[in-house]
């Protein structure tokens, strides 16, 4: 065989091997995984819309609506106290009372409030609640600890106060480095059902200052 064939065929065996070897990379070449798919942006829950009401040691947000009670300066009497008003003219306004017993503090003193909240609201036979007629829950959220107890029946918004049949009454004990405050919401039952969204966030706002 002269030497430029035997170039020839050296080349064209080359170039075989070439191309066999590209096919084996290419049957044994993994497929590349698929993209993975980029997760949708989680909502970010919108800022509580109100008013910031500031305490001893607290901040709330009372919600939009809420009409604010004049209350006379008293070492024993409410911080603050608002209304909400009523959706028809039939209605009637719903109370929201907000006190500081900062010595009220301690599981000993919670069990006494909410036995005394129990106490303000009766049955239709005149009995008073008992902590299985009521939902209690209480839940942490750094250092503001919130005991809320939620009672329907004939109530009365403080001891002073005459019973009022067909309420429902949401009170809770937010209690902070500085505290506890308290807070009773009182109203008439269907209206309640309307306002526990908005007194839910108005207690959950609660912010350490």
């Amino acid at each position: 065989m002269s030497v430029p064939r035997r170039i020839g065929v050296l080349i064209l065996v080359m170039v075989l091997a070439a191309v066999f070897s590209q096919c084996a990379q290419a049957q044994t070449a993994q497929p590349a995984p698929p993209a993975k798919p980029v997760e949708p942006a989680k909502p970010v829950a919108p800022p509580a819309k109100g008013t910031p009401l500031k305490l001893t040691g607290l901040t709330l947000t009372v919600p939009e609506g809420w009409v604010e009670e004049k209350v006379e300066p008293n070492p024993m009497g409410p911080k603050a106290v608002y209304r909400i008003p009523k959706f028809d003219a039939t209605g009637e306004d719903g109370m929201v009372r907000i006190t500081h017993y900062p010595n009220m503090k301690g599981k000993d003193k919670d069990d006494m409030n909410i036995d005394r909240w129990l106490g303000q609201v009766t049955k239709p036979d005149g009995q008073p609640l008992t902590r299985a007629d009521a939902k209690i829950t209480t839940t942490e959220t750094g250092p503001v600890r919130l005991t809320v107890v939620d009672m329907s029946g004939s109530v009365k918004m403080t001891m002073r106060d005459t019973a009022k049949p067909n309420q429902r009454m949401i009170a809770a004990i937010v209690d902070h480095p500085q505290g506890p405050h308290f807070i009773v919401s009182a109203g008439p039952v269907a209206s309640m059902e309307k306002w526990a969204a908005q007194i839910d966030a108005f207690l959950k706002s609660a912010k350490v200052e």
